[in-house]
């Protein structure tokens, strides 16, 4: 594995001065500018705080994503995969639907760099924790920098890299010390596995620092954020048993299934959450939107422009495609093509209670009202911004007054649902579909008030299951883009139409149609993002892959 290791002489005053700049996500205040020195920085506990909040507080998320630097947090990667359409079309969405665009002109051409400038902030905390003398912080604030490191590289990996019998598996440039002009600059991509072996031993080495979810503050790293994303990294290298192992470290530990699903993504810091990007404290002056863009938000962008908290309203969002409403079991447990309580006159009826929870329909309560999505209805008119016949309820605080009220939603990264679901998926795969794997799944069904799963299922019946259930129950969270991805079943989903639902009202009669409202295409090269061009020009090394 080829790393780039070289000792930091300095960080720079102009670089720690960016790390405070942008670090919305301060817990204490901050030192003041005019007095920082490199010293400073990593011989005061608040310095050497405040570092690593930056870290923190600059991570993407689904909120807010940047968008070629001219705003944030628009639409989630949901929206290019079979489950979503993104109704904001001036926001590169068709591009990354379909592939047309070059290195030249990436979606989210930031990205890329917004990660290894976080690597680079990472690997100078690591190189100067050490001259901290309190040494219960420091250790914390290693484990956290260990965490963090693993995290990016994760995104890195997921977004870049590909690991596929048959075709060279490869991974993103590895640099675990801090660069300076001196250094060979241009860093070849190392292995897919190398890559894996590089994430996980930051996680191990996080573990013997980092504290239990009981002894620290909601939003730092944990034991069980980095057993649970250990379980997710294992899981995507199909190190199956590994990853089962991993999962199964945080399972029965400080972590539950949260008791309603539809709150989940309103409760802060409750049972389920392990890993989350906040966007408020109650103790800081410095505040920021769950959506990314001043003034704006979560509930602005993903709210019809029929509901006006200003004259333009909200700004239609991301939308939920006939073909995810279409994988919503009933309640008895069936599919909705084969089971009795299925209604073609009343379509919304009798589903599993997260479709009501996740998506808004025609005839559905939203803000204090009902939903018309029918054509010439109130939301049925906005054909512009309603292509699917179905908007998103997921993730929204429907008592907050757009405009007036900015989102201030946790993003959650890794909650317990996703371990339990990594566990089934990897022990599945391990071992065949045990006990382990029906107790898994089926807590996760029970608590949505849904029945367990048929028994006597075969490996393969079981595979197909654990992907449903994974489409479900995290929907929207961005986890289809990948799982897509890694299951390699991509090109079967995206390349051809995508369904909505029409609805016609003729008095008290209602027709639903369900039809074409796109065609995509996905091509091979769409696996992995591309990496920019100007990144390329600057480190001709790393190279394109799959065509790019």
């Amino acid at each position: 594995m080829k790393k780039y290791k070289v000792n930091i002489v300095k960080i720079g005053i102009l670089a720690v001065l960016g790390v405070f700049s942008s670090c919305n996500e301060d817990l204490l205040d901050q030192v003041p500018k005019d007095s920082l020195t490199e010293e400073i920085v990593w011989t005061d506990e608040q310095g050497a705080i405040q570092f690593v909040n930056g870290i923190y507080g600059s991570m993407p998320s689904g909120f807010d994503r940047n968008y070629g630097g001219w705003a944030k947090g628009l639409y989630l990667l949901d929206g290019t995969t079979d489950d979503g359409d993104v109704s904001m079309q001036w926001t590169h969405s068709n591009q990354l639907q379909s592939g047309d665009f070059l290195p030249s002109n990436v979606p989210w051409g930031t990205t890329w760099g917004d990660y290894y400038r976080l690597v680079r902030k990472a690997n100078a905390a690591l190189e100067n924790l050490d001259r901290l003398g309190n040494e219960e912080l420091r250790d914390r604030l290693k484990g956290e920098s260990h965490f963090l490191r693993a995290f990016i590289y994760h995104e890195l990996l997921r977004l870049y890299g590909f690991n596929e019998d048959g075709n060279e598996p490869t991974g993103v440039p590895l640099i675990d010390r801090s660069l300076t002009l001196e250094d060979n600059l241009e860093i070849p991509r190392s292995t897919y596995d190398e890559v894996v072996d590089f994430i996980i031993a930051d996680l191990d080495a996080a573990l013997t620092y980092l504290p239990s979810k009981s002894e620290t503050v909601a939003g730092r790293a944990t034991i069980g954020a980095a057993n649970a994303l250990k379980s997710r990294v294992l899981l995507y290298a199909e190190r199956w048993q590994a990853a089962a192992d991993a999962a199964e470290a945080v399972m029965g530990t400080e972590y539950s299934l949260y008791s309603d699903y539809k709150q989940i993504f309103l409760e802060k810091n409750n049972s389920e959450i392990i890993f989350a990007k906040k966007f408020q404290y109650p103790d800081k002056h410095h505040q920021t939107n769950a959506g990314g863009t001043q003034g704006a938000g979560w509930d602005v962008y993903n709210t019809p422009n029929t509901f006006r908290g200003s004259s333009d309203g909200g700004w239609g969002g991301n939308l939920p495609t006939q073909n995810f409403v279409g994988s919503y079991d009933m309640i008895d447990g069936e599919p909705q093509e084969s089971s009795d309580l299925y209604d073609p006159q009343n379509p919304f009826e009798n589903l599993d209670p997260r479709f009501e929870a996740t998506v808004v329909h025609d005839g559905a309560q939203f803000r204090g009202r009902e939903i018309q999505l029918y054509e010439g209805g109130l939301e049925g008119q906005s054909s512009a911004f309603m292509t699917t016949g179905y908007f998103l309820r997921k993730f929204h605080n429907e008592d907050l007054v757009i405009y007036s009220q900015s989102s201030d939603q946790d993003w959650i990264f890794i909650r317990y649902a996703e371990v339990l679901l990594n566990y089934a998926e990897a022990q599945n795969e391990a071992t065949g579909p045990d006990q382990s794997v029906y107790d898994a799944i089926n807590q996760i069904r029970n608590r949505a008030g849904m029945p367990d799963l048929k028994t006597g299922l075969s490996q393969t019946e079981m595979r197909e299951r654990i992907r449903n259930e994974r489409r479900i129950e995290l929907a929207f969270e961005e986890h289809r883009f990948f799982d897509i991805r890694r299951w390699r079943i991509a090109e079967d989903l995206l390349n051809g139409p995508l369904m909505r639902m029409t609805i016609i009202k003729e008095g008290d009669d209602y027709t639903y149609i369900k039809e074409p409202f796109e065609t995509r295409s996905f091509p091979y090269k769409l696996y992995v993002l591309p990496i920019p061009q100007n990144e390329i020009d600057k480190n001709p090394a790393a190279k394109q892959i799959l065509g790019w």
